[in-house]
């Protein structure tokens, strides 16, 4: 049995449960415990392998619908080849648990979880598309095998390693299905079971209440979706933002290892075994009911309204299509719609966006899109289309403007929408702009000398839904640029996570420093539920034999507006971003580098996988620990900037040359970081977190100022310290740079930094900083910065 929690600290008077009984909640030890847990549970690589297997299964599940498969057809062949990646799973942790389930774990070191881990081998050889997931689950697994064994919950309570082990068994199913159906195209759950029963069980929060009936619009529907993107929306700076982009529904929702982390937290908490099992049936039973088809549905729908459009007859309006379509693209957008309710958008749009279609669909016009499409550039990508296609390209590009103008009218402010003589002019607008991003030129030159902006960035380029057979998973500007990138310009753009465009073409492309290329940029955009892969996989003949998609994603860079005028000089095609490269926002847009003689530079990959995978590039990854007092940061290297390094250290060059090239890689970053927009770099680590809560929301309780005045302090930290790092141990980092590991890994510990305790308090009471955290901050003495160097991608 697993012993009773202890007795009640003075720490819960801060987070009062009304009518909580006190010996129900933990105390602050243990609270600190588990916040260290989560964090020393989550593995960038686990997140990394996760996000492959979802997107091999979309793969195999888009092949099964492209090849003519029903939809539960396509379920079925899904879940009837995961099998044996469940078997063999639970097959592994049946293994581990006769090792190790019944040992008392005082007696238990790391050395024999290693030697198990290092030893163990499948019964039976696995797919390779399962060889790197099952990989990162075995380590996984016995990382908490670990701590379950280790001194973090001594004196806390007991964890018992059988029933550990057996749960962990039984949650390997709903975790793998819950990628299965982000596959599928169905939207995960908001509901957070395991983190709202985990913060109630550590007393952060009080006991849900039973829910409440759904509210119903002025129409009779439900509500939810817009009072949620009401709240959303209350700031009021959302109005000026960028409405051709818009955040996914179901974006705010836990990622897979988020979840797996915190059920496996639940059951280090549980009372006993019998709590354990009556908790672990509950939670699986959550998952099973907490997804829905949005996105599938909308495949379905938009696949239709295509159809319908593209069988219009001559006189018939589109406005019975267009009332069938709206609802089910509606719920696949996190949509605004405050207060005229969804129902009365429909209504008001219908009518509206029939009429002004009209003239561009039909047998008499359709014929004349169709072919204003091909010739726009569409012709010079040499897509393989049969004539029904390129008939049908008129109702494909009609279909994406009256969905991207529903998502500008959706992201209209409240007194817009409370408006009708005011929603029918900003409607219109957002009619016009949809079509000047969709649709080619179709107006005459005089028009557009005219209005200048019915031409997107000044541009004949269409948008085309692709794969052309199969569901659509994102567009292709039908435009292909030819540039020529200087090395002011690759420095100038920046990619993914504050990252310069210069370290993509010399880290994994290879290309000398300062070199200067010609190259072709292909534009992409994303629909709702579009991942980097989906566009990779659509590319592959763009792209080039050898790599897997998971890897081809990773030479998409962000389209700002910024990229599109230093690469292009025509900024209106650029878009706001996400800069998340896992989760892209509808209506995002990419760009692919297409350079002659150029491939990415590969690696085998993790676990002797069959496909290499491409090369790292550099990434900073920080966690402010405030149980600890320490700020630890994981600094990867790529291979070409580490051999760079080596060769300046063989040459005893300059400490102060090397520093000034750090500082800039990682200046960027740190600011990428504490401004939010890179949050997924960052994890915070302290009791009082609320379970599941994700780090960017706690660093919007801090002034902009406080948390970018703690990120020049870490700058200074980290400069200092891989500089007496290099001064006393380089014979360490030139070892590291000689093993055949792809890149070298620093890490970075700053032990009792200044102003630590008093950022992540803040961060997570919800209570403005003020001056004396700023004061804390730039106070007190220089900090201790150690730093280890190990070869390889060590960013656990």
């Amino acid at each position: 049995m697993w012993a009773a929690a202890p007795t009640r600290s003075p720490f819960l008077s801060v987070y009062e449960l009304d009518g909580q009984p006190a010996e129900t909640a933990y105390d602050e030890p243990a609270r600190e415990a588990y916040a260290s847990l989560v964090n020393a549970l989550h593995d960038e690589e686990f997140d990394e392998a996760l996000h492959e297997l979802e997107s091999h299964a979309r793969a195999l599940h888009d092949d099964q619908l492209a090849m003519g498969a029903s939809r539960s057809d396509a379920d079925r062949v899904l879940t009837q080849h995961f099998s044996q990646l469940i078997n063999e799973s639970e097959a592994m942790v049946d293994a581990m648990a006769r090792e190790f389930g019944s040992r008392d774990e005082a007696g238990l070191v790391d050395q024999e979880f290693d030697s198990f881990l290092d030893n163990y081998t499948p019964s039976a050889p696995l797919d390779p598309e399962f060889e790197d997931f099952f990989g990162s689950l075995l380590k996984k697994v016995g990382s908490v095998a670990k701590a379950a064994a280790g001194a973090a919950w001594k004196g806390i309570k007991t964890v018992a390693l059988g029933p550990l082990f057996g749960q962990l068994r039984k949650l390997l199913r709903p975790i793998i299905d819950m990628v299965l159906k982000r596959a599928i195209g169905a939207l995960p759950a908001v509901v957070r079971p395991a983190a709202q029963k985990l913060a109630e069980k550590l007393g952060l929060v009080k006991p849900a209440p039973a829910a409440p009936m759904a509210p119903v619009d002025a129409a009779g529907a439900p509500a939810s979706i817009d009072d949620a993107a009401a709240a959303a929306a209350a700031d009021p700076a959302a109005d000026a933002a960028d409405t051709a982009v818009q955040e996914p529904a179901g974006a705010e929702a836990p990622t897979a290892q988020q979840e797996f982390n915190e059920l496996i937290a639940s059951a280090f908490l549980a009372q006993d075994e019998d709590d354990l099992n009556l908790e672990a049936a509950q939670l699986r039973s959550d998952y099973a009911t907490g997804a829905s088809p949005v996105f599938a549905e909308l495949d379905d729908a938009r696949e239709q309204f295509i159809q319908e459009l593209n069988g219009l007859k001559d006189g018939e309006s589109a406005e019975p299509y267009i009332q069938n379509f709206l609802p089910a693209l509606m719920p696949a957008l996190k949509l605004g719609l405050k207060i005229i309710g969804r129902q009365r958008v429909i209504n008001f749009l219908a009518p509206l966006l029939a009429k002004l279609i009209g003239k561009l669909i039909g047998p008499a016009n359709a014929p004349a899109l169709s072919q204003a499409l091909i010739n726009s550039g569409l012709k010079l990508l040499n897509l393989e289309m049969s004539d029904s296609e390129r008939s049908g390209l008129a109702g494909s590009a009609v279909a994406a403007t009256v969905e991207e103008t529903l998502g500008r009218i959706a992201a209209l402010p409240d007194y817009v929408l409370d408006n009708q003589e005011l929603l029918e002019g900003f409607a219109l607008e957002a009619f016009e702009q949809a079509a000047a991003a969709n649709l080619p030129a179709v107006f005459s030159e005089a028009t557009y000398r005219q209005r200048p902006d019915l031409l997107e960035g000044g541009v004949n380029a269409g948008w085309v839904m692709l794969p052309l057979r199969g569901r659509k998973r994102y567009k292709r500007c039908s435009r292909v640029f030819k540039v020529r990138v200087s090395p002011y310009m690759a420095e100038e753009v920046e990619s993914f996570e504050s990252a310069p465009l210069s370290e993509y073409l010399e880290d994994q492309l290879g290309l000398p420093e300062g070199a200067e290329v010609e190259a072709e940029v292909h534009l992409y955009e994303a629909l709702p539920g579009t991942t980097l892969a989906d566009i990779a996989r659509g590319e592959r003949e763009t792209f080039g034999p050898g790599l897997s998609d998971e890897a081809n994603a990773a030479q998409l860079h962000p389209l700002t507006p910024r990229a599109s005028a230093v690469l292009l000089g025509r900024p209106g095609l650029g878009r706001a971003s996400s800069f998340d490269p896992r989760h892209p926002a509808v209506g995002q847009r990419f760009y692919h580098l297409g350079i002659a003689g150029r491939r990415p530079l590969g690696v085998p990959g993790h676990h002797h996988r069959h496909r290499p995978r491409l090369r790292r590039r550099l990434h900073l990854n920080a966690t402010l620990d405030g149980v600890q007092d320490q700020v630890r940061v994981c600094l990867f290297i790529s291979e070409v900037k580490a051999q760079k390094l080596a060769v300046q250290l063989r040459q005893q060059a300059n400490a102060g040359a090397i520093a000034v090239k750090f500082r800039h890689a990682i200046a960027q970053r740190l600011k990428g970081i504490f401004s939010g927009t890179t949050h997924r770099r960052l994890r915070i680590v302290h009791a009082a977190m609320p379970p599941g809560q994700p780090p960017g929301n706690a660093l919007r309780n801090l002034p902009r100022q406080v948390a970018g005045a703690f990120a020049v302090k870490m700058q200074e930290w980290l400069v200092q310290g891989l500089a007496e790092f290099l001064r006393t141990q380089a014979q360490q980092f030139l070892a590291a740079t000689q093993d055949p590991s792809d890149g070298v890994t620093l890490q970075f510990t700053v032990d009792h930094p200044p102003g630590l305790k008093e950022i992540t308090q803040a961060a997570v009471e919800k209570a403005p900083a003020g001056s004396s955290v700023a004061q804390a901050i730039a106070g007190g003495s220089r900090p201790i910065v150690r730093v280890a160097v190990v070869p390889g991608h060590r960013c656990a």
